[in-house]
Formats: C-alpha cells, structure tokens, sequence
C-alpha cells in the first residue's frame, strides 16, 4: 500500500467536511484510493482527537490489564484509551511484548566474567 502524501491528507480532510462518512463517495472523488483507504485513514490517522503522543507509563500499564481482561480486542481497549485507535493499541502492545521477549532474553544469557 502506498502512503499518504500531504495533499492526499488534506484532500481527504476536505472531502469528509463535506461528505462525512460516505466512504466511497469520497473514494471516488479522490481518485487514487479505495473507499476501505479512505476510511482507514481517517480512522487512524486524521480524525480529530487522536493523541499522536508516545502512551504514558499510566496508559501502558492500563493496556497490560485491559489485554489481561479481554484479550487481543483492539478496538475495546481502544474504547477505554481516549484518543487511541485500536491499530495504536495493538502497536504498543507489540512493542511492550518485544521489549519484555528483549530482557528475558538479556537476562538468561551468561555473563562472561573477564
């Protein structure tokens, strides 16, 4: 999938002021996306109130506890993280997963001993 350019962003904020969430309208008129695209772009990345800041220590750990309870429901623990997507949730539980796997690892190797 290609990315985004600025003028694509900006033409897909513009239409949706216009067309709201009428998908493949907006599909249509911008040409060089699918309906699916557009919504998923809009979704993750352009609609306002996303926090597009790094997740707080608080925010963290309440996705440790929210994936305790329900598991890999994304868009549920969304729901209880404002302004997080459920595509950044499951990014940071990735990311917290690997540096968890990183230290296990770290720490079960040997240390030489010069």
């Amino acid at each position: 999938m290609e990315k985004w350019s600025f003028r694509e962003d900006n033409a897909l904020i513009e239409l949706y002021s216009v067309c709201g969430f009428q998908w493949i309208t907006i599909s249509r008129m911008m040409g060089t996306k699918s309906a699916y695209q557009c919504a998923q772009r809009w979704r993750n990345a352009l609609q306002p109130g996303i926090d597009t800041n790094p997740f707080a220590l608080l925010e963290r750990d309440a996705v440790k506890e929210l994936y305790r309870i329900h598991g890999a429901r994304w868009a549920r623990i969304s729901l209880c993280l404002p302004g997080r997507t459920p595509k950044m949730v499951k990014a940071i539980w990735e990311q917290m997963q690997a540096e968890e796997e990183r230290i296990r690892v770290q720490m079960s190797i040997p240390r030489l001993l010069n």
